[in-house]
């Protein structure tokens, strides 16, 4: 049976290289790395499926995006997306793609994730760059009926970096709810992508597409690796122990 399959992480967990090693190793499947971006509007359906047919309707590149990945496994070619930005889509998935549906979480520690999404202008004032992400995909505290809403109490305090690293939290606890659904096929920490004898980027993309021999020899590929031009403010912490 072909599939469509999806790596769904924070950001920062080297998608970009994954969907690389997956393309060379699979010329026949159609390989994306984030492939709608934020159009996907992940942050106006977060926890709230009855929005979905509203935002699907609203955004006709959105419906050409399912319905392009619904005609490929059609017509017999597997479909995966390596990003995190379709993250709140899951549970639409879950119904539209059914037993086709193949999906894996992919984590990395949050301190590291929320540094790298700071360093992009994600919740960062003092970057340009990442303002429609923010607004459109990123998950903000303040946001209806996330989970930890105790956080939007003193959230006017946080930092950029403390913002990040809600987004972090929030995805990553809805990411854990989705395990028991149909082609969930594991956690994979970042950490372990690349190493050791058998690394398990192989052990990924093997679960999600097919079997293959993969190139983890060439040169990385992450094209948007940028250094903070400042320092990270302190967190206040004495807020997150409120």
């Amino acid at each position: 049976m072909t599939t469509c399959s999806f790596i769904l992480s924070t950001g920062r967990t080297s998608t970009e290289n994954i969907a690389a090693i997956a393309g060379r190793a699979h010329p026949d499947a159609k390989v994306e790395h984030e492939g709608l971006g934020s159009e996907y509007f992940s942050r106006r359906v977060y926890r709230r499926p009855g929005k979905f047919a509203q935002v699907l309707g609203s955004h006709v590149p959105l419906q050409r995006k399912l319905i392009e990945i619904e005609d490929m496994i059609t017509q017999g070619t597997r479909y995966l997306d390596v990003g995190w930005p379709c993250y709140a889509w899951l549970p639409y998935f879950s119904k539209r793609f059914s037993s086709r549906l193949r999906f894996a979480h992919l984590v990395r520690n949050p301190f590291h994730v929320a540094a790298s999404l700071t360093t992009h202008g994600l919740f960062n004032p003092e970057i340009r760059a990442g303002r429609r992400w923010e607004r459109i995909a990123m998950i903000h505290v303040d946001d209806p009926r996330v989970k930890y809403s105790k956080f939007a109490a003193v959230a006017e305090g946080f930092t950029p970096f403390e913002r990040n690293l809600f987004h972090w939290l929030e995805l990553n606890e809805f990411m854990i709810e989705q395990h028991e659904r149909e082609g969930f096929v594991g956690v994979f920490r970042f950490e372990e992508l690349y190493e050791g004898q058998h690394p398990t980027v192989t052990v990924l993309l093997d679960q999600l597409v097919s079997k293959a021999q993969y190139d983890l020899n060439a040169r990385a590929v992450d094209s948007v690796h940028r250094k903070l031009p400042a320092q990270i403010r302190e967190p206040n912490l004495s807020s997150l122990k409120r």
